[in-house]
């Protein structure tokens, strides 16, 4: 096990060439050891150690080569405790980002320390921000935000986790969990002196209180919900009759050859899934398998058609924006949709959630908007070529209007996101309230009602990390890249 005393250093930059690295040393040490490797350009007027914190330093780090003066020009940035990131003293080193230097200049900091025998070492994974937490710098959510922050594809997705870092979130859930303990307190105090002249909580005050956390908790949850894209993307389905020009289209969303594409219909058997970018907001585009038309029978195909369409339907389920790609060369009928009865978008979400494209565009056109559906006709419509590019720019544009410009899909990164952690725990939480509230209900003693609700408050300390063990900081920083 790693000694939390020890001065840590990591490179915070990645590796390579760059016009600045950082090398990052936290620890009761931190500025000891980086004088050793820094001159200043000039002599300081002060001790270093007395200056203020959030001072820079402009001179050149020594990177070691015996008989050499030479040195990387470097600035040096000080940030004692408690003002820095980690409550520690914190010392950064900013030079040229060449990797032999920068490698030269770490082993020079590691030798020098050894050489004293003082204790620098090389951070282990997210230990920066794992300290900022131990030291009460952050809390849990907050340091699982940073995580979000280092993992954000996207403007949204960095705007939302910035969000979440600022605490925003963490303090509606203290003050859930606040009124958690408070509650548990009057609960714990009518059970230990329930000989004294103290009223005991009324049955009605309890359920009332019980119900009123468990709806602020609920409201968080169903917050985070809402938030699709950090699961991997708003995610975006392209459905339709076979030969319609979804894989084509697919591809021109996408702008390069991903799909396999034909002019023979049911080409396409499973559903692919590809990341595209929208005005700074990520989609999880998935192309689906042709819908296949039930015959006079009943029938409706093959069996690898049946499980086409079962792999359809669950690209279905999971999606919050759909795409009705219909072929426009070909006359439609009310007839021609039968094989789309089972869908979302044909059970009324209306034209918040779905768009229609008439793809083949470039063709002779035989579609007419009134053989739609009469429910299918105030839907957005959209028409496109796949093969000459006509109408994906529209396409693209309305697709934004639906998740970026309020056009009725809520998708937009939730600040609130959960991760599997928090989601466990959120649901355990609720449980326990939730076996709390039957308690009330059944007229059980209050110790049944208290030992639920000392769980429920047990579970969001957890969340929020006042609780906490070993084995689960190893698990969450550990998924940070190291100088983190």
């Amino acid at each position: 096990m790693v000694n939390q005393n020890d001065t840590i250093l990591a490179v915070s930059t990645p590796r390579g060439s760059s016009l600045r690295a950082i090398i990052r040393i936290s620890g009761p040490d931190a500025l000891p050891c980086a004088m050793k490797s820094f001159r200043e350009s000039s002599p300081p007027s002060t001790n270093t150690e007395t200056q203020a914190t959030y001072r820079s330093l402009k001179g050149h780090a020594d990177l070691g080569h015996p008989g050499s003066h030479a040195g990387a020009p470097a600035q040096l940035y000080i940030m004692k405790a408690p003002c820095s990131y980690t409550r520690e003293d914190v010392v950064e080193i900013h030079t040229i980002g060449s990797a032999p230097l920068v490698e030269a200049l770490t082993e020079k900091l590691l030798q020098d320390a050894r050489a004293d025998g003082t204790a620098l070492r090389t951070a282990e994974p997210g230990e920066f921000t794992k300290r900022a937490f131990l030291n009460g710098r952050i809390d849990m959510v907050q340091a699982e935000a940073v995580l979000r922050v280092i993992r954000s594809r996207t403007d949204s997705e960095l705007r939302a986790a910035a969000s979440q870092l600022e605490g925003g979130f963490s303090r509606e859930l203290k003050k859930t969990h606040g009124r958690i303990t408070d509650l548990l307190s009057m609960l714990e105090a009518s059970i230990d002196f329930s000989d004294q002249d103290i009223s005991p909580v009324s049955g009605e005050d309890t359920l009332a209180e019980i119900e009123a956390i468990a709806g602020d908790l609920h409201r968080c949850v169903r917050t985070a919900d809402n938030g699709a894209i950090h699961s991997g993307g708003v995610k975006t389905v392209l459905i339709g009759p076979p030969n319609a020009g979804k894989s084509s289209l697919f591809n021109a969303l996408l702008g390069r050859p991903r799909a396999i594409t034909s002019h023979k219909s049911g080409t396409t058997r499973d559903y692919l899934g590809a990341d595209l970018e929208v005005d700074g907001t990520a989609l999880r585009l998935l192309d689906t398998a042709g819908l296949v038309q039930k015959d006079t029978n009943g029938n409706e195909g093959s069996a690898p058609e049946t499980l086409a369409i079962d792999m359809t339907a669950r690209a279905v389920d999971a999606s919050s924006l759909f795409i009705l790609v219909l072929d426009g060369s070909k006359p439609m009928t009310e007839r021609s949709f039968d094989s789309l009865p089972a869908f979302p978008f044909n059970q009324a979400p209306g034209s918040s959630n779905c768009l229609l494209v008439i793809n083949k565009a470039d063709l002779p056109q035989r579609f007419s908007i009134k053989n739609l559906p009469t429910k299918w006709r105030n839907l957005p419509i959209i028409y496109t070529s796949a093969l000459t590019g006509d109408g994906i720019g529209e396409l693209t544009g309305a697709v934004a209007e639906k998740v970026t410009g309020g056009g009725g899909v809520e998708c937009s990164a939730s600040t609130e996101a959960l991760n599997a952690r928090q989601r466990l725990l959120a649901d355990s939480c609720l449980a326990s309230l939730d076996r709390a509230s039957r308690s009330v209900k059944e007229q059980l003693s209050a110790e049944f009602v208290a030992l639920d609700i000392r769980e429920a408050s047990d579970t969001l300390g957890e969340f929020l990390g006042k609780i906490t063990t070993e084995d689960i900081l190893e698990r969450i920083f550990s998924q940070f890249c190291i100088g983190k």
